[in-house]
C-alpha cells in the first residue's frame, strides 16, 4: 500500500491488486479525512481491463469452418459472418468509418470460467450483446439464436419482424388483417407514421429501435 499527503490535510492511499486466476490488476485509491475514522472512506475502483487475444476474423473464421448450423437456421449468411450480427443479421460494417461494429460475445461469460478462444465466442451487435444469454452452458447461446429466426426476413428488418410476431400472438390477429379493417385505412398514411417514427419513439442509445418499442407504435397505429 502506497501513501501521500494531500496539499488540504486528506490522506490519500492507494491499495493494488491482482488476480492471478483472471490476470486482472486493480487499484483503489482510498481517501481519508481522518485515518482513523473508517467512515470517512470513499473508495474509487479503477480495474485494468482483459485483453482478448481473439480477433472478431478468428472467430469468423473458425465457425465458418467448423460448424454444422446451416443458414437456413439463422438471420445471416455465412459469407456475412465477418460484418452482419449472427442474431438479428444486421450489416454493422460502417463504409464511412471502414470499420466493423461487431462485438465478440462469450458462450460461457469468461466470469463462469469461459476461455478466451474463438470456440467460445459469436458475433453480435452492440444490443443483441446486452440481450444474449449469460449461461454456463455451450449449447444455450446456439439455441437462443436458433429461436430468434425470422422466416423471409432481409437484412435490416429483424426487430420489426419480431414486433409483427409480437402483434399478432397478443392482438389475436396480424397487424396488415387489424389495419385493413380501419374505416379510414390508407397504406400512405401507415407508411408516413413509420416514417416518422423518430418523433414518438427513442432507440435507448441503440442503433436500432428495440422489439417492444416497435409493437406499441404498431398497437398505437393499428388502434388510433
Amino acid at each position: 500500500m502506497l501513501g501521500r499527503k494531500h496539499p488540504y490535510g486528506v490522506m490519500i492511499l492507494y491499495k493494488f491488486y491482482y488476480d492471478k486466476k483472471h490476470k486482472i490488476m486493480s487499484i483503489t485509491k482510498i481517501s481519508l479525512e481522518n485515518k482513523n475514522d473508517s467512515s470517512c472512506i470513499s473508495a474509487i475502483n479503477i480495474s485494468k481491463s482483459r485483453v482478448l487475444k481473439t480477433t472478431i476474423k478468428k472467430i469468423a473464421e473458425y465457425w465458418i469452418e467448423n460448424t454444422n448450423i446451416h443458414e437456413s437456421e439463422l438471420n445471416f449468411d455465412w459469407a456475412d459472418a465477418y460484418t452482419n450480427c449472427w442474431n438479428c443479421g444486421d450489416d454493422k460494417y460502417s463504409k464511412s468509418q471502414k470499420k466493423v461494429f461487431l462485438q465478440r460475445c462469450h458462450i460461457i461469460p469468461h466470469a463462469l470460467g469461459g476461455s478466451d478462444t474463438p470456440s467460445n465466442y459469436v458475433l453480435l451487435c452492440k444490443q443483441c450483446h446486452a440481450e444474449a444469454p449469460n449461461i454456463a452452458n455451450t449449447d444455450d447461446m446456439w439455441d437462443w439464436i436458433k429461436s430468434n429466426r425470422v422466416p423471409y426476413s432481409i437484412y435490416g428488418t429483424y426487430r420489426i419482424n419480431k414486433a409483427l410476431i409480437m402483434f399478432e400472438q397478443r392482438e389475436g390477429e396480424s397487424f396488415f388483417e387489424k389495419i385493413v379493417k380501419k374505416e379510414n385505412f390508407d397504406i400512405k398514411n401507415v407508411n408516413n407514421l413509420l416514417s416518422n417514427s423518430k418523433n414518438t419513439i427513442n432507440s435507448h442509445g441503440f442503433d436500432k429501435y428495440n422489439v417492444s418499442s416497435w409493437y406499441y407504435l404498431l398497437k398505437h397505429i393499428a388502434y388510433n
